[in-house]
């Protein structure tokens, strides 16, 4: 029996800046490789939530930033594609923060994808880029590695309280 599984990262708050050096967290790369001997096919998105600046974060609107991006993947390849999340900001003063309104994201992988990680692995990064495409410098609070995904299931099952 043929199953398509999903895995999807929570909620993760994009920070303004890298830890060190400073400079604005301003990418998130999402990779995929293939290691079976199989053709693999995944379907990657990215959703995103911005908050208004309080220290209590209302419910918000969950907003699609990528939408979903196919993926074909041919035995032992890799694929994936950088996402810009900020405008660069100029960094004056190290200790100051920036203005804006904080922002999370949520990436979420479905088709030949396993927890077990027996298919296609995925993994996300992010931080500050020069050119758009690599890491100049990483941020560790953005970096989910395959094992860091949950597994969704679309049968959800209500809690009938009824029956308690």
């Amino acid at each position: 029996m043929f199953f398509i599984a999903t895995l999807r990262t929570g909620p993760f708050l994009l920070p303004i800046f890298t830890h060190h050096p400073p400079s604005p967290c301003n990418i998130v790369i999402v990779t995929l490789s293939n290691q079976t001997n199989r053709t693999l096919t995944a379907t990657v998105r990215i959703d995103q939530v911005i908050f208004p600046p309080n220290p209590v974060f209302p419910p918000q609107p969950i907003l699609q930033l990528v939408p979903p991006q196919p993926f074909r993947l041919t035995p032992n390849t890799a694929a994936g594609f950088a996402v810009p999340v900020f405008t660069p900001i100029p960094i004056t003063d190290a200790t100051a923060t920036a203005a804006g309104d904080p922002r999370a994201l949520i990436v979420t992988v479905s088709g030949d994808v396993e927890k077990s990680g027996d298919e296609i692995l995925v993994s996300v990064t992010g931080g500050f880029s020069s050119d758009g495409s690599s890491l100049d410098t990483s941020e560790p609070t953005m970096f989910f590695r395959h094992d860091d995904f949950v597994e969704v299931h679309d049968d959800h099952h209500h809690h009938d309280e009824s029956s308690s």
